[in-house]
């Protein structure tokens, strides 16, 4: 406790003097969501509290200026980080308000008001504080490299972990295929495979897609990029993260596809694979399998979406509130299900449905669901509206939320402190990049 105390009075005076280094910090430290502690029977993890801490410095910081203003009878215009939401941003302060008000109203309508209210501060109330402060800090592509840096060194120190593990024979044991030994998956500094997989997805199309940029300036040194892309795509091929996989291949082709220099051999690939799928009958049954979910995995995944569509048909409309899922499905999904090899199998009840779009229905109902499409359908709009001006950007980073939304159908990529930071930096990323083009085109003007 000692070592947190001084550690949080250190990154108080950090936030205040170096914040946008302390952001980048938040960064580095995702996966500290798993250090728990109270304060006054408030529970809380060292991830929530840098984000408190940095949120209330710059909120601070900024009403002091304001008031120094005032009494100098200069302009304040700005001096909130709020108004950075508002403002030269694309005018997201409207959908991230109804957001939370939205998931407001499922706090309370929650089975369990207290764990709801935990899923509320960690996955929604947070989250947007994060952003406020990403955008009042990233003002431009100089700051926005801090951000790239922590990504890179994430992508590459989970690398290591995993390949570390790899070697002493350290991870989950997890049966892939009935009748067949039990596989190692490593874990990285996660408890589990997928929780590393859903993690480190979009981190890797984001470095992706600075390291194969298709301009002259670059991060990285060569032999740099092809580490950190060898550890972070072995990392997620050892823990045998296969929604990963497809979605990180996913993001880099959608991401390629916006150049044309590569883009003709890009589509000759792609034809080259299905070809070879049709053709070949080994990749053709693979496919087939997890097309059809015929395989162990897709089976589970069957039996969870149809105890999470007997829930649903509770409440279709408000939905049956944060952390109700959880609480709930127990009296809805099978408990045993006959696999296709006629052995029955148990399916323990999860903490979310293994899908995207069905947990944010069944979260914060039709309404919830409703926002977040449209949020998606605004970020890609301004995505493509800063492909000419910022295309190695805006393209990366549509590639990485790319990356979530295919992940998304067959898991949650949002419903985990680090998860829903990791959105709503992605979101982040899109508006500072469409401020940097709107400000280009004031200069040229």
């Amino acid at each position: 406790m000692v070592f947190y105390i001084l550690f949080f009075i250190f990154y108080i005076f950090f936030g205040w003097f170096k914040p946008k280094y302390a952001l980048g910090l938040i960064l580095l430290l995702l996966p500290t969501y798993q250090i728990k502690f109270q304060i006054w029977q408030i529970p809380f993890t060292f991830l929530e509290l840098m984000i408190l801490i940095l949120f209330v410095c710059r909120a601070v910081k900024k009403i002091k200026n304001k008031i120094s203003k005032i009494k100098n009878n200069q302009s304040t215009d700005g001096q909130i980080p709020i108004k950075n939401l508002k403002r030269g941003s694309g005018n997201w302060f409207w959908l991230t308000l109804v957001w939370l008000a939205v998931a407001t109203v499922s706090m309370f309508i929650a089975p369990d008001l207290r764990a709801a209210a935990g899923v509320w501060k960690a996955y929604f109330l947070e989250p947007i504080l994060f952003l406020i402060v990403f955008i009042d800090l990233i003002k431009n592509k100089q700051d926005l490299k801090i951000i790239y840096a922590a990504i890179f060194f994430l992508v590459y120190s989970l690398g290591v972990v995993v390949f570390y593990q790899k070697m002493i024979g350290q991870g989950m044991l997890s049966v892939e295929t009935l009748g067949a030994d039990k596989i190692l998956r490593p874990t990285g500094l996660f408890s589990h495979p997928n929780f590393l997989g859903l993690f480190l997805g979009p981190l890797i199309v984001l470095a992706f897609g600075q390291i194969v940029n298709f301009e002259p300036k670059k991060f990285l040194t060569p032999i740099n990029s092809l580490i950190i892309l060898f550890l972070g795509v072995g990392a997620l091929f050892f823990a045998r993260s296969e929604g990963a996989i497809i979605g990180v291949v996913a993001g880099i082709v959608f991401y390629l596809l916006f150049f044309k220099k590569i883009r003709k051999y890009v589509l000759i690939g792609l034809v080259a694979i299905v070809l070879l799928v049709a053709v070949c009958s080994t990749p053709r049954q693979y496919f087939l399998e997890k097309a059809f979910l015929r395989d162990l995995s897709g089976q589970f995944r069957l039996n969870i979406w149809n105890g999470a569509a007997s829930l649903l048909k509770t409440s279709p409309i408000l939905g049956v509130g944060l952390d109700g899922y959880e609480k709930l499905i127990p009296d809805y999904q099978a408990k045993n299900f006959i696999a296709n090899s006629g052995e029955k199998l148990f399916a323990p009840p999860q903490p979310y449905p293994h899908n995207l779009f069905l947990a944010i229905w069944l979260e914060m109902g039709l309404t919830g669901l409703v926002i977040f499409l449209w949020m998606i359908v605004k970020f890609f709009k301004q995505g493509f509206e800063n492909i000419k001006k910022e295309p190695v950007l805006a393209a990366s980073i549509m590639g990485a939320m790319v990356c979530i939304l295919v992940h998304g159908s067959v898991d949650t990529p949002y419903f985990k402190n680090d998860l829903a930071i990791l959105f709503w930096l992605i979101i982040g990323m899109g508006v500072v990049v469409n401020n940097f083009r709107k400000e280009e085109l004031i200069k040229e003007k």
